[in-house]
């Protein structure tokens, strides 16, 4: 069922077993097991069910430090979330993330790998891709050549969702909608969670876009708002939840991405054939080398790997049915067939050549005029300054914005110059070195922004513990990459839907 808060009855209340707090990935996957399980659910969502100005405009924020781009750039305040706009990109976490070498300098997670494997496969079922190996496995599963890196580094190989399955207001979205046992609130702004001073929450106070007041009453609370609206939800919510040591905002993180090298002819080609994109039974491929446990214990890294990234030129064939691609999966195909149909019918060369290649020789086509470089990207130190902490200044809705306090640090830096005179060293051994490097690492942030309520088993050092459970509070859950310790150099969207199945299993006892 579906309730628009726009049309609703002031001072409505709404009451479920269940209260998942945001409609994006893991909110939707929450709300879908839980209800499987028997347990009524309110799925309250900020935005509408389609994307919105007044709501995206929601999603300012003040920078405290460096300029963080994935705050106004990487969040979708809307049904779906970050999946209507999402890459798609599945990788695991390994076993190092959660248990880091000794000498590494990563901080570990008081789960283990096994807590979060179970789901892994159930999830690749789920989003359509091949249920191949991650790792170099996947060379001799398919009979092709192996590449013979040395024990410094790590081979593995992301699978990304077909486009049509990566919208999940789409898929589980509309399993949402339809379910008996599921109410879908849109518009629905929750301002704060409200507790009974004994270590509950007892409700959500939530407000429209013109500022009327609801409850949602609820045995369980998940907040399943991302990263940094987790945090500042938690923050707004200081009556119903215990904050005695400080932690809530604390620790953010992103992955830093460097554009470190680019590949020129003939390298270009020879790299291309041996680690470029290839397909298998429709699921895209892509090469990572990660560092080793092994060289982080050595030489002291935080998780980082290396991988090459393919940048068409924006008015080519190749991009136009890239921007294509994106629009199905945002909704948008008949005004995205008007936009770039003329792009698709210059580059028809291009074109054609994509699809012959996808579909006769399992490859990702590259133009001769796209650019090929080697990505330096890894996760970031611990670092107590980088914060997520609430402005005076109020948004819309009468709600303090978010400041965003972030900063990169040395020991980045030094793991990125350091990964990549081991990869440049391995590349040159293989033949497939770029020729041009950048000297001094230049980062950007890639949308991955984690932590600010982190996991661990001690309250005056974390925000929840190993089963998402808020310290403090009986019935309040987290399940947002802001509970990550650690970010490893895998995307973390994986593990969170993982967590978030996980989560499901403890809530209902199933």
């Amino acid at each position: 069922m579906h309730i628009d808060l726009d049309q609703a009855e002031v001072g409505r209340e709404f009451r479920a077993r269940f209260c998942v707090v945001g409609g994006g990935i893991a909110g939707l996957l929450l709300a879908t097991r839980l209800a499987e399980r028997g347990g009524e659910v309110l799925l309250l969502e900020a935005g509408g069910l389609e994307l919105e100005e007044r709501s995206q405009s929601l999603y300012d924020a003040d920078m405290g430090g460096a300029h963080h781009a994935g705050t106004t750039e990487g969040r979708f305040r809307t049904f779906g979330g970050s999946s209507t706009r999402w890459g798609g990109q599945l990788l695991p976490y390994t076993a190092d993330v959660f248990q880091p070498p000794t000498g590494a300098p990563s901080l570990g997670w008081p789960i283990a790998e096994g807590d979060v494997a179970p789901f892994y496969e159930e999830l690749q079922r789920m989003l359509g891709v091949d249920l191949l190996p991650f790792d170099a496995g996947l060379l001799d599963a398919l009979k092709r050549p192996a590449v013979e890196f040395s024990d410094d580094v790590r081979l593995r190989f992301s699978k990304w969702i077909p486009f049509a399955k990566r919208n999940l207001a789409r898929t589980l979205g509309k399993t949402a909608l339809a379910h008996p046992r599921i109410t879908v609130v849109s518009h629905a702004n929750v301002a704060e969670l409200l507790g009974d001073g004994a270590g509950r929450v007892l409700a959500a106070r939530v407000v429209d876009y013109a500022r009327r007041e609801f409850r949602c009453q609820a045995e369980e609370f998940v907040v399943a708002t991302g990263t940094i609206e987790s945090s500042r939800l938690l923050l707004l919510s200081e009556a119903a939840v215990l904050n005695a040591h400080e932690q809530i905002g604390r620790y953010f993180h992103d992955h830093l991405t460097w554009p470190a090298a680019e590949f020129i002819s003939p390298e270009r080609e020879r790299m291309l054939e041996r680690l470029g994109p290839f397909f298998v039974d429709g699921t895209l491929h892509t090469c990572k080398l990660e560092a080793s446990s092994a060289l982080r214990a050595q030489k002291g890294l935080l998780a980082v790997m290396a991988h090459v990234t393919i940048e068409e030129p924006e008015d080519s064939g190749p991009a136009a049915v890239r921007n294509l691609m994106e629009s199905v999966q945002r909704g948008q195909v008949s005004e995205a067939i008007g936009k770039n149909l003329l792009p698709m019918l210059r580059g028809a060369g291009d074109v054609a050549r994509l699809m012959i290649d996808s579909r006769f020789r399992q490859r990702r086509a590259v133009s001769k005029l796209a650019r090929v470089r080697l990505h330096i990207d890894l996760e970031q130190a611990e670092d107590a300054r980088n914060c997520i902490r609430l402005s005076e200044e109020k948004d819309a809705l009468g709600m303090r914005k978010a400041i965003v306090d972030w900063r990169v640090g040395e020991q980045e830096r030094d793991t990125a110059l350091r990964f990549a005179a081991v990869v440049r060293a391995e590349l040159e051994r293989l033949g497939l070195a770029p020729r041009e490097w950048s000297d001094e690492p230049v980062f950007a942030d890639t949308f991955h922004a984690m932590g600010g309520l982190r996991m661990g088993g001690d309250p005056r050092t974390s925000v929840v513990d190993r089963d998402l459970r808020v310290h403090g509070v009986a019935n309040l859950h987290v399940a947002s990459c802001a509970v990550s310790p650690s970010g490893g150099s895998s995307n973390p969207t994986f593990t969170l839907m993982a967590l978030a199945l996980r989560l499901a299993e403890r809530l209902t006892g199933k």
